[in-house]
């Protein structure tokens, strides 16, 4: 199928693509999401897709045939064959739809597709601090990050000595919500793209960034990949948060990275980081199990 644009300008209010996550506001365009389903077709990743930098495979692919298309709104249906199988179906619309009607059209798509869990996506402009919203943030390099403070040391893990990279398992271990479990494996196994920042007190870290990465996007430009980014409990409201963001947007700079794109939980702690800092909202994506 094929998407027709004068519906899509009509719901499209969040800079959000299904199976790619989320595009520069002057790169969403109804043919980015015709692209993303002849990717589905052929099995190819696109050039684009930020998950390139971990897999040569997509594990998200869109069910084609459950596409709902219409003036009003645009349901795209997802299928994740990581685990048990995960259904996300991703709305599109000018107005709240009917949740229970979308929980229930994703049930049935975990049903025809075999997958355990189902998820639905909106995505909307309200302000929203809830824990199942994300907000979506735009860091524009052409505008200088302040320096970071002396006050906070903040080292590369690669040249770190061994008794601090020792300590970054045990930071992995309690963030490993947060994926730094995930990324102490892939640090471990020289399968990184790039550094990871860590800020180190008393000869352990404590809080870490990274790796980062930049890519070519859709449009040319170089966009500086999301990475993986938290300090441990009792080391937050210190700054030292504020200085690993600062030495990470400083490496975006040197490597002439023209934005960076961001999801953050809304009212998290790094949430309040990023809107002080002053990144740009680009609207909110709000989650509710089926």
């Amino acid at each position: 199928m094929r998407f027709r644009p004068e519906w899509l300008r009509r719901v499209l209010h969040v800079p959000y693509v299904p199976t790619l996550g989320p595009v520069h506001p002057d790169a969403l365009d109804p043919g980015v999401f015709d692209e993303v389903i002849t990717a589905t077709a052929t099995g190819v990743m696109l050039p684009f897709d930020k998950d390139r930098r971990w897999s040569t495979r997509k594990s998200e692919t869109v069910l084609v045939d459950d596409i709902v298309h219409r003036p009003d709104l645009t349901i795209v249906p997802t299928v994740s064959r990581r685990g048990r199988g995960t259904i996300k179906a991703y709305v599109y619309s000018p107005a709240k739809p009917d949740t229970t009607a979308l929980r229930a059209a994703t049930r049935r798509w975990c049903t025809a597709h075999g997958a355990h869990t189902g998820r639905v996506v909106r995505f909307h402009t309200d302000t929203s601090e809830h824990a199942s919203t994300t907000r979506l943030l735009l860091k524009d390099f052409s505008t200088p990050t302040p320096p970071p403070t002396a006050d906070t040391v903040v080292t590369d893990l690669d040249v770190a000595s061994p008794q601090i990279q020792d300590t970054f398992t045990a930071l992995a271990e309690r963030l490993d919500e947060a994926g730094f479990g995930f990324l102490r494996r892939r640090w471990r196994e020289l399968r990184v793209d790039g550094p990871i920042l860590a800020a180190v007190t008393d000869e352990k870290i404590i809080g870490a960034i990274g790796p980062l990465a930049t890519m070519t996007d859709r449009q040319g430009a170089t966009v500086m990949l999301p990475q993986y980014f938290g300090v441990l409990p009792e080391h937050r409201g210190r700054g030292h948060g504020r200085a690993l963001w600062r030495h990470a947007a400083a490496w975006g700079e040197h490597h002439r990275a023209a934005y960076q794109l961001l999801q953050t939980t809304a009212g998290s702690p790094s949430d309040r980081l990023f809107r002080s800092e002053g990144l740009t909202p680009l609207g909110f994506a709000t989650t509710v199990p089926a």
